[in-house]
């Protein structure tokens, strides 16, 4: 049996640190949507592998290079905005006049 200690520092990381990445995970939800919140899960792996490169000097090869380019590029164009398409334009009929309400009337 692990001791109080590693308990303790387990309980810790299991529960505060989880929820408070999961409140932040909602509130990103809440301010961007879903969609560009969810890239988070294709980003945090080349993250990962950053972080080992620079802080625990692990190897950077070219085939990691080449995956984490690849992670970035597609996350961008998967969170660009679409382009807008142009309003069709709708004929004015002369018969018809709008209220204050909304409402569309007929002569």
């Amino acid at each position: 049996m692990p001791s109080g200690e590693v308990l303790a520092a387990l309980a810790g990381l299991g529960v505060v640190c989880t929820a408070i990445a999961f409140v932040a995970f909602l509130e990103l939800i809440k301010d961007i949507g879903p969609t560009r919140a969810g890239v988070i899960t294709y980003v945090n792996p080349a993250v990962a592998v950053a972080a080992g490169t620079l802080f625990l000097d692990e190897e950077l090869t070219l085939g990691i290079g080449v995956a984490f380019t690849l992670i970035l590029v597609g996350s961008v164009l998967a969170t660009a905005a679409a382009p807008k398409r142009d309003a069709r334009r709708v004929p004015w009929s002369t018969r018809q006049t709008s209220r204050a309400d909304g409402r569309v009337e007929s002569p």
